[in-house]
């Protein structure tokens, strides 16, 4: 006569064996469940401590901005110079930092090194910015303002590269001007063709603007003179 379980034995059994697994493994369980609690707590607590630490940053970075620039327009040039000194010491601290509070800072520290003429100091720290996240649609004004830089430094080789990162973004609003500045600049440099190329991509990319007839007058000079066929 073979042996018969019912379902409901079988239901108990299972459920049975599921309350022993249950007791004589509970720490292990109970641990395991800990760590993933914990997990998920040190995730969000890290989550928290960025988004804070993010707006502290901001927050800084806004209150260095407004001390420097407040009632800028009717102060002495003495009284700007020591603000420029203050505000870059307290950015010290900031410009190292990731992320958009590393590209505030550093954007704001360019622009102050740009007022004192500092070209060198200040295509450094838009070339920072610009390379944080070169992504943000900050990143163009950063390698535009590089460039600038660099022209002042008469480094032109380093403005053609920086020109042409800021031509190759997406959505850049100056992107007709960076392009007429890199024609200008490898005419500058006797790089006629590449000149031309640039005056060229002007023309077709917005053809009805002022840019695109200053480069078509380029782009005459040029075959005029002989430079280009």
């Amino acid at each position: 006569m073979g042996y018969y379980m019912s379902n409901t034995n079988v239901e108990k059994t299972a459920s049975s064996k599921l309350n022993d697994f249950i007791l004589n493994f509970r720490k292990v369980i109970i641990a395991v469940v800990a760590v993933v609690f914990a997990a998920v707590v040190i995730i969000a607590v890290i989550s928290t401590v960025h988004s804070n630490n993010v707006e502290k940053g901001i927050a800084a970075v806004d209150s260095i901005t407004y001390s420097f620039t407040k009632d800028a327009a009717d102060i002495s040039d003495e009284d700007l110079a020591a603000r420029q000194s203050a505000a870059l010491e307290s950015l010290s601290s900031l410009t190292g930092k990731g992320g958009i509070v590393g590209i505030r800072a550093n954007m704001l520290a360019a622009d102050i090194y740009f007022q004192q003429q500092d070209w060198t100091a200040s295509r450094d720290a838009w070339l920072k910015a610009a390379e944080l996240k070169k992504s943000s649609y900050t990143s163009p004004i950063a390698y535009y303002n590089a460039a600038v830089c660099s022209e002042n430094l008469e480094d032109l080789d380093a403005a053609v590269q920086y020109y042409e990162n800021a031509v190759n973004a997406e959505d850049f609003l100056l992107v007709d001007h960076a392009y007429f500045s890199l024609g200008r600049v490898n005419e500058e440099k006797g790089d006629f063709d590449s000149a031309n190329a640039a005056y060229e991509a002007l023309v077709d990319l917005h053809p009805n603007n002022t840019w695109a007839d200053l480069a078509r007058s380029r782009i005459i000079a040029l075959k005029a003179s002989g430079n280009i066929q």
